[in-house]
């Protein structure tokens, strides 16, 4: 039996394939029970790798972690523009279940559906990151302003996104 590829997963018993597509969905600190399935995750705006985003940031096809790296950080954008911080759920998603979005160029889906189990990971700042002075420059903006704001930028710039495995996650 051969290994999946990249975006494929087998079955148990490696009888097919399956196609997913890698989501990431900016969430509030709220919505982190998603994990759980509470809240569930419908008509969700994410981001993914488009071919759009492909022709944006100079990426072939060949570019795919750069690229998944690039939704990624996009999606952290669009979290803080929205949230007020950097919290962004990755899912592996079986592909009709993504639809076209608003913004291709910067990766934009909407996820109709994402079932709990598809949560794969989380990514977050650290904490004690201070966040507040990109957060204000970067609330109600499109991704693209807000990627222009130079508080958006330095905190880009000085902080990495953690990643956190699914399992990690307690409820309170």
């Amino acid at each position: 039996m051969t290994e999946p590829t990249a975006g494929q997963s087998s079955d148990p018993i490696g009888l097919c394939l399956v196609q997913r597509k890698l989501v990431f969905i900016p969430i509030a600190r709220d919505e982190l029970g998603a994990i759980v399935g509470q809240p569930p995750l419908d008509g969700r705006a994410a981001h993914t790798v488009t071919d759009e985003l492909l022709t944006e940031l100079g990426y072939d096809a060949s570019d795919t972690e750069e690229a998944e790296y690039a939704a990624l950080v996009l999606a952290s954008v669009a979290s803080l523009t929205h949230y007020g911080e950097r919290l962004v759920l990755v899912a592996e998603v079986d592909p009709s279940l993504v639809v076209p979005g608003d913004d291709p160029a910067n990766g934009g889906v909407v996820v109709t559906h994402c079932p709990s189990s598809a949560i794969t990971a989380w990514f977050s700042d650290a904490e004690g990151v201070e966040i507040a002075a990109a957060a204000s420059a970067a609330r109600g903006l499109s991704i693209d302003e807000a990627w222009e704001a130079d508080a958006v930028q330095r905190l880009l710039h000085a902080h990495d996104l953690l990643w956190n495995d699914r399992v990690e996650y307690q409820e309170d």
